[in-house]
């Protein structure tokens, strides 16, 4: 059973989703042996349900397990008010520098009170992954575990004078799709002709191998060294609350598209996609023949099946 919520938390007026069979008895929520929950965060401009209702299709099924199951806007997304900036950039920037970190933990701590909660798991898609690891930083007691739905690792490049560089670097992402086009340029004898005629636009090329070369250099340079050199991009305060996650052994569920780029993209950042690590309590499952939104191919399916089944084996009702 679905029921709207909308709290005053740290100063926010928050509004979210609840779902919980519960409330079909009401006896049940004065149950002696509280229950643990689990609370959904999206990111940016995406609805609370997710693209595709996977927000929502992911609750239902939790909710069908007696897992009590929250989907929140944070402040400026969704339904919650909020400041938010001009440009789209920026607000993702904000968001994966942890905007949302405080409004988070009183969240949390608020549900968990709230609803006589023995704890929650937290999980988010996208930036909204970033944000639900943040949770860990709080290292409190009531958070019982994370869910990362293709976390992201690379902080947005925003056009504000603090953060323009001339001729920044490329990003993992922009090397690969930098490659991707370089071979299909190569591949076709249209782009052939007009080279060989002269038409063909030699900035474009020059500017396509400067960022490539730039980029080997780069990688080239970290040959030999004790500790990994990140690209420039990196969420270094994400990788922190990653690297906390682990130290403390808490239960985390990374699950990704199973794609040769998307896996290039997560080892570009010192991570192992795919590869479960039980002695710092991780699972990573990779989804193929998907996209980012987790939809097609049998994606929306094949991730609520992966939740459901970790969840369920990890935390036990009483």
């Amino acid at each position: 059973m679905r029921k709207a919520l909308q709290l005053e938390i740290a100063g926010h007026r928050l509004f979210g989703t609840l779902h919980d069979r519960a409330l079909l008895s009401p006896m049940q929520n004065n149950s002696a042996s509280p229950r643990i929950g689990v609370l959904l965060l999206s990111f940016g401009q995406q609805p609370r349900s997710w693209v595709g209702d996977l927000g929502s299709s992911i609750a239902d099924r939790l909710e069908g397990f007696g897992y009590p199951t929250f989907r929140f806007d944070m402040p400026g997304l969704g339904d919650s008010p909020g400041d938010i900036p001009v440009h789209l950039e920026e607000l993702w920037r904000d968001i994966l520098d942890g905007a949302h970190e405080a409004p988070l933990h009183a969240l949390c701590e608020d549900l968990v009170r709230r609803y006589s909660l023995k704890g929650l798991v937290v999980g988010g898609f996208c930036g909204g992954a970033v944000t639900a690891l943040y949770a860990v930083n709080l290292r409190s007691p009531l958070i019982l575990g994370l869910v990362l739905l293709e976390p992201e690792i690379a902080l947005v490049r925003t056009n504000s004078p603090t953060t323009a560089i001339a001729a920044a670097p490329l990003t993992v992402d922009s090397l690969q799709e930098r490659i991707d086009l370089l071979w299909l340029r190569i591949s076709s004898p249209n782009s052939w002709r007009r080279l060989l005629s002269g038409k063909s636009d030699f900035k474009f090329w020059l500017n396509l191998w400067y960022g490539l070369l730039d980029f080997t250099a780069r990688k080239l340079s970290n040959v030999g060294r004790r500790t990994k050199l990140l690209p420039p991009e990196t969420n270094h305060r994400m990788l922190n609350s990653w690297l906390l996650a682990r130290r403390r052994r808490l239960p985390t569920l990374v699950i990704s598209v199973g794609s040769p780029n998307r896996s290039k993209y997560y080892r570009a950042y010192g991570l192992q996609p795919g590869v479960p690590d039980p002695k710092t309590a991780l699972e990573w499952f990779e989804i193929p023949n998907t996209t980012h939104a987790m939809l097609t191919g049998g994606g929306k399916e094949a991730v609520g099946m992966h939740i459901e089944n970790w969840v369920s084996e990890n935390f036990h009702h009483e």
